[in-house]
């Protein structure tokens, strides 16, 4: 019986098959069977879990340090020079935006978090810029723009607000192909994130590399709001040529997956209850 989604992602894989060697393109092989449920999931570490989308041979931990890579080391590097332009441009601009609250992006994921415990302002969302914040925050999309290389399929970039006294539950993400960047701009005392079971201060203008498909969770114990600035980008342990396959590898998942399409062992978006 023929399968739809096996015969697409096949047939988006053609043109890598014939123009690159079977070796540069044994893990994306890999993630196509695992994700069509031809090839289970193998053994993950205890508090990893993706819940859409999984890249064999990334690593087995949740924190990386940007010393590691020479592309995390170069962005933490400019993302600190560009913090005080960051901070200042939220502040005197970022009203003129439009803040969206977590609920609006994931309904019923956390319903008790409102647009005063955690709201986002998008300049990027999924790949796709929101003019509006753009305009508004003009150099910080200014800025975007330089970054377009290292953002995922799904990249973003945006300021992310979590309300005095709020606590961000426990919870794994959708899939292990990126990293989570964390730039903290304002940094009240007592704010922390704690990834794959180890805590970490947040530090202005420091940035945080993680793996989101680890269970994570943040927490804002002060009186005064927290900002940060988020972006996905590409695992760096992925090399150009799984880059460009994923790329086009995930515009066809993307059409099934907004048809409800999940992987057999998905969580589908399920907290992680630990």
């Amino acid at each position: 019986m023929s399968n739809p989604i096996i015969e697409a992602l096949d047939a988006a894989m053609i043109p890598f098959r014939r123009t690159h060697a079977s070796e540069a393109l044994a893990r994306v092989e890999e993630t196509l069977l695992i994700n069509t449920g031809r090839q289970p999931l193998p053994p993950l570490p205890a508090l990893q879990r993706p819940s859409l989308f999984y890249f064999p041979g990334l690593g087995t931990r949740g924190w990386y340090s940007a010393s590691e890579y020479p592309s995390l080391e170069s962005l933490a590097r400019l993302l600190k020079e560009a913090t005080p332009m960051l901070r200042e441009e939220f502040l005197t601009r970022a009203h003129q935006g439009e803040l969206l609250a977590y609920e609006e992006q994931m309904p019923g994921r956390f319903p008790t978090l409102d647009r005063q415990d955690w709201g986002s302002l998008y300049l990027l969302k999924e790949g796709m810029r929101n003019e509006t914040n753009c305009e508004a925050c003009p150099r910080s999309a200014a800025l975007m723009e330089t970054l377009y290389p290292q953002f995922s399929p799904s990249g973003a970039f945006f300021f992310s607000v979590i309300g005095p006294g709020t606590k961000i539950p426990p919870h794994h993400d959708t899939m292990n192909l990126k990293l989570t960047c964390h730039l903290p701009l304002i940094v009240p005392p007592d704010c922390r994130i704690r990834v794959d079971g180890e805590t970490r201060e947040s530090v202005e203008g420091e940035s945080l590399f993680f793996d989101d498909t680890f269970l994570h969770e943040v927490w804002n114990n002060s009186d005064r709001p927290r900002v940060c600035l988020l972006l996905d980008i590409w695992h760096p342990g992925l090399t150009a040529i799984e880059r460009e396959a994923i790329t086009a590898l995930g515009r066809v998942m993307g059409q099934f997956i907004n048809q409800g399409y999940t992987p057999p062992w998905s969580t589908n978006g399920r907290i992680f209850e630990h």
